[in-house]
């Protein structure tokens, strides 16, 4: 068959090693693909873990602030006191 048809038999190889490269470029590229995605996923999930944990610790530190307020006793700042004192003392 080589000698009576050789276009024939190149035809077929060169179809051959075609279709070969080609599937092989279609699986590496597609474990490839995975592999990405699979990190994809990976990195989203761990982005949602650590954005509930953001949230968490924002919501401790306004129930932290909140309750110092509420605690902090409240100091008057007017001198008029002072003065009523120092003038009682004076009559």
């Amino acid at each position: 068959m080589i000698v009576t048809h050789p276009f024939l038999f190149n035809s077929i190889v060169v179809f051959f090693i075609a279709f070969t490269a080609g599937w092989m470029v279609y699986v590496i590229t597609g474990r490839h693909a995975r592999h990405l995605s699979n990190r994809l996923q990976k990195l989203e999930q761990e982005k949602e873990q650590l954005r509930l944990q953001a949230e968490e610790l924002e919501e401790q530190l306004e129930e932290k602030q909140n309750s110092n307020f509420k605690t902090a006793p409240v100091i008057a700042l007017s001198s008029s006191p002072k003065n009523n004192k120092a003038g009682d003392l004076a009559n």
